[in-house]
């Protein structure tokens, strides 16, 4: 007998640990082998999975002689936890191998997927908030890394993919909420995403915008100082040529930024402009000074060489 899926009595998760309840329960899938299997049939739910893909991504191409035995065991094992759960004949045998067997809109991978789709429609249609509305949806369905705690090659490589889609989703949601003028509401949500993910410009750009919509031009500038330092440390490269034209941009108060924008009077600027060329100037002039010393130096030590040596 199928689940009844008319009452909302079970759903498949793996934005997160693997979870499956059911009846309002979870059901214990125990064992690294029967959690990746089943995992891998929730990524691929409702098709048809070869029993040599599964056998790869059980044990990672370090498959025993006795495999393909020791896969039918496993399945056996996961039908009959599952039947005992609440979610009786969902795995079937097909000729080539495996097949789960339940609607897409119980497994949360599929729902997250479709409410990006949705909100993809959304923002074309020129409906922003809709799509803000089905993006934060979508972001709710995750309680940590996909798949975590799993190490299978095979889930580990969908597991990476799902989890770049979430961030894709996170700063697509971000950039319409600044869109939409909510910087205040967003920023402590991408002050902590941003430290979370130091390297993505994305992240760190959208939350320079935010701080300089809300009026923290400085704030937004000390951003881009930190990006450029750990760029520079831990990488040894420079940030991107967009997020270097964000900092003048924010540096000249651009009317392009849009949002919160201090006046200054015209004069103001003209001195930071002499300002700026002055110090480039003796950064210039230090440097030959520099130059010219050091030049000095060795000159005078090669002289007083022979004196030395005569002594």
């Amino acid at each position: 007998m199928r689940p009844d899926i008319a009452d909302g009595e079970f759903s498949c998760n793996i934005l997160g640990p693997l979870e499956i309840i059911a009846a309002g329960k979870e059901i214990a899938v125990a064992g690294a082998r029967q959690q990746t299997l089943l995992t891998l049939l929730l990524l691929d739910v409702g098709k048809t999975i070869t029993g040599a893909r599964l056998i790869d991504g059980i044990w990672g191409g370090r498959a025993p002689q006795t495999a393909e035995v020791q896969l039918r065991i496993c399945v056996s094992r996961l039908r009959r936890v599952l039947a005992e759960g609440g979610l009786p004949d969902v795995i079937s045998t097909e000729s080539q191998g495996y097949r789960l067997t339940v609607p897409e809109d119980r497994v949360d991978v599929r729902r997250f997927t479709a409410l990006v789709d949705r909100a993809a429609r959304a923002e074309a249609a020129g409906d922003d908030a809709e799509a803000v509305r089905l993006l934060r949806s979508a972001l709710g369905l995750w309680r940590g890394p996909a798949a975590e705690g799993l190490t299978g090659p095979l889930v580990r490589a969908a597991a990476a993919r799902l989890d770049e889609e979430r961030m894709s989703a996170l700063e697509r949601c971000f950039g319409l909420e600044l869109r939409l003028g909510r910087h205040h509401r967003i920023i402590p949500e991408l002050m902590a995403s941003a430290a979370e993910h130091p390297f993505r410009e994305t992240l760190q750009s959208q939350l320079m915008r935010a701080l300089y919509h809300a009026g923290r031009q400085a704030d937004a500038l000390n951003v881009y100082r930190d990006v450029k330092r750990r760029f520079a440390e831990e990488l040894g490269l420079d940030p991107s040529q967009r997020l270097r034209a964000l900092e003048q941009r924010i540096l000249e108060q651009r009317p392009e930024l849009g949002g919160h924008k201090t006046v200054l009077p015209q004069d103001a600027y003209i001195r930071l402009a002499a300002l700026q060329r002055e110090n480039a100037s003796l950064r210039a002039e230090r440097k030959q000074i520099a130059t010219s010393w050091c030049v000095s130096c060795g000159g005078a030590t090669s002289a007083s060489a022979p004196e030395h040596t005569g002594t």
